[in-house]
């Protein structure tokens, strides 16, 4: 009988460990938040929760540059300081985030992809019709994030989020 009683009391914790565990590998899912280099290290750019998806900014470049593509002529000419490149990204599947993309070489918005290969691996994919590239980019260290460049001012100082759209509280 007292077996039977420890039995049930080992199934049991078992089974609560089992669910605390599960809970808490759903609990820290994965986050493209943060800052990341591109695959030539020309650029990093600072991705954030807002209101409708993540968005992605240029928060530091080796040269400066400027936005003179951009379809929008009140935003051609300026700086490509704190211009979005992600655009909107919401949750597909796991790990996987689905938005657009702004390239600033040809001034076009594309159809893209984000997702976590692994924690400090964010692999971009984006389509313009059937035509798809991609490339991967690699998590900012805190000491990348403080290198100098063009970026002014403290790593954070930035707005990621468009007008209309709030920064979501971080969960952690």
């Amino acid at each position: 009988m007292a077996t039977r009683k420890h039995l049930r009391y080992a199934l049991s914790a078992l089974v609560t460990c089992t669910a605390i565990t599960a809970f808490n590998g759903t609990a820290s899912a994965a986050d493209p938040r943060g800052v990341w280099w591109v695959a030539d290290h020309s650029a990093r750019i600072r991705i954030e929760p807002c209101s409708d998806g993540y968005w992605g900014v240029i928060d530091w470049e080796r040269q400066p540059g400027i936005d003179d593509k951009n379809p929008d002529p009140s935003k051609r000419g300026k700086p490509m300081l704190g211009v979005p490149i992600l655009l909107s990204m919401k949750p597909s599947r796991p790990n996987e985030w689905e938005g657009k993309v702004y390239n600033p070489k040809d001034g076009g918005f594309y159809t893209a992809r984000i997702s976590l290969e692994r924690p400090d691996v964010l692999k971009l994919e984006g389509c313009m019709w059937v035509f798809c590239s991609g490339e991967n980019w690699t998590r900012a260290s805190g000491q990348d994030q403080i290198t100098t460049g063009a970026a002014s001012g403290p790593p954070n100082a930035r707005n990621v989020c468009p007008r209309g759209a709030q920064a979501q509280p971080q969960r952690r």
